[in-house]
């Protein structure tokens, strides 16, 4: 079985975090409903309703509200529908759709707010059972043989180390800031995940770095998390909403007994952990198709351990592959914190700091089919093309182009 392997290599010094207000969505709307009054030098008036005050206003909205909402928890998940309406509803600058994005990612594992979970009953034992083996299926039949593709993977890594400014550390708040954005391109090929090395010419952008690294969105999580559940529990906790209509969400849990989720922490090419941890998460299912459409997964840790809240979340949905479309990742998040001094053990420090806090939000585009197409043409039918029968003028008709409709007649 192919396992998963999450690797850090990194090593920092931080400041101590800010405490952070818990909120749930409905009181996060109401903060971006309510109206943000800019003071200082130009200082604006309910009165003045020009396109420059407009744009001003927005601004200094965003300056005001964009360090409020990094400051505050969810205890409940910013879905990407319910974030795509904040920010059409209430214009947001920016800055704060940024704190947004993030404060959603730090959401993913939490469930949706009650009042966006459609009113179904729980679907009986035998559904429930038919629900799980139809996603077997789709994973093993399907999804583990999608045509060959290329796609890019675009990667942004953030963590909550100092910023770095003319050689010097800023005063920061132990919030998350975005640290780079890496592009590769992948191919999936014969069932498998190939990464491609980076053509300088198409894709200038950075290679992966060091920290935080994260695989096996294309079938090796979602196959480890289905076959551990042989030695693991399941069972049905609700519907959601999704784009193809209600998805069931199923919890489940993991010993380590029965683990084969793999986790590798590296410092300095030294490797302090390596181990097949216990864990849990959700699963959400197409009860129609089959399909995993969402897939989270938390792993368990000790006290001791150099790293925790090690966490990913998966995100599928229907992209066009030639002439059909087929469910494939779309976006995933990787979590990780490495404990104070984890990178030191057995080394004395006067001032330990506070640990390091990772996420990585990767999104795959670009999805596009490998392969070649032919067309079989008779001699005769070739024959008949090289020597046309005589037309008249009149009634001869030009060849329809390659790919274009075929000619119509002329409507009476």
């Amino acid at each position: 079985m192919q396992k998963l392997i999450l690797l850090g290599f990194f090593a920092a010094i931080l400041l101590p975090a800010a405490a952070a207000q818990r909120v749930t969505v409905k009181e996060l709307e109401q903060k971006l409903a309510t109206p943000v009054v800019v003071h200082g030098p130009g200082t604006l008036q309910d009165s003045q309703i020009s396109a420059e005050t407009d744009l001003l206003q927005q601004l200094g909205q965003d300056s005001v509200l964009a360090p409020q909402i990094e400051n505050l928890e969810l205890s409940e998940r910013l879905t990407p529908v319910t974030l795509k309406r904040f920010v059409a509803t209430y214009q947001l600058g920016p800055q704060v759709q940024m704190a947004l994005e993030q404060l959603a990612d730090r959401s993913a594992l939490l469930d949706p707010p009650a009042s966006e979970l459609p009113v179904m009953a729980p679907p009986d034992a035998q559904t429930q059972h038919k629900i799980v083996a139809s996603a077997r299926a789709w994973l093993f039949q399907t999804l583990a043989h999608l045509p060959n593709f290329f796609a890019l993977r675009t990667t942004a890594r953030f963590d909550n180390t100092p910023l770095l400014i003319n050689g010097r550390d800023l005063t920061v708040t132990g919030r998350l800031h975005m640290q780079e954005t890496s592009t590769r391109e992948i191919t999936f090929r014969d069932g498998k995940e190939v990464v491609n090395p980076l053509n300088p010419a198409r894709l200038p952008n950075l290679a992966p770095g060091a920290g935080l690294e994260s695989a096996g969105e294309f079938g090796p999580e979602p196959a480890i998390a289905l076959l551990d559940l042989d030695s693991g529990s399941l069972a049905f906790h609700h519907w959601e909403r999704t784009s193809s209509g209600p998805a069931a969400v199923f919890r489940y849990s993991v010993p380590s007994s029965g683990s084969h989720y793999e986790v590798n922490y590296r410092c300095m090419d030294k490797a302090l952990l390596h181990k097949n941890p216990s864990y849990h998460g959700t699963i959400s299912i197409d009860p129609a198709s089959g399909a995993i459409l969402r897939l989270a997964l938390e792993a368990d840790w000790k006290p001791g351990d150099p790293v925790s809240h090690i966490a990913s979340v998966i995100e599928y949905g229907p992209v066009v592959l030639g002439d059909r479309y087929y469910i494939c990742p779309e976006r995933s998040l990787a979590f990780m914190v490495e404990e104070a001094n984890a990178c030191v053990r057995g080394r004395r420090s006067r001032n330990p700091g506070p640990a390091l806090i990772m996420l990585n939000r990767t999104t795959f585009a670009g999805y596009h089919r490998l392969g070649s197409t032919s067309r079989i043409v008779s001699e005769k039918l070739l024959d008949s093309a090289a020597s046309p029968g005589p037309a008249s003028p009149a009634n001869a008709q030009q060849p329809a182009a390659a790919g274009s409709a075929p000619p119509q007649k002329d409507q009476p």
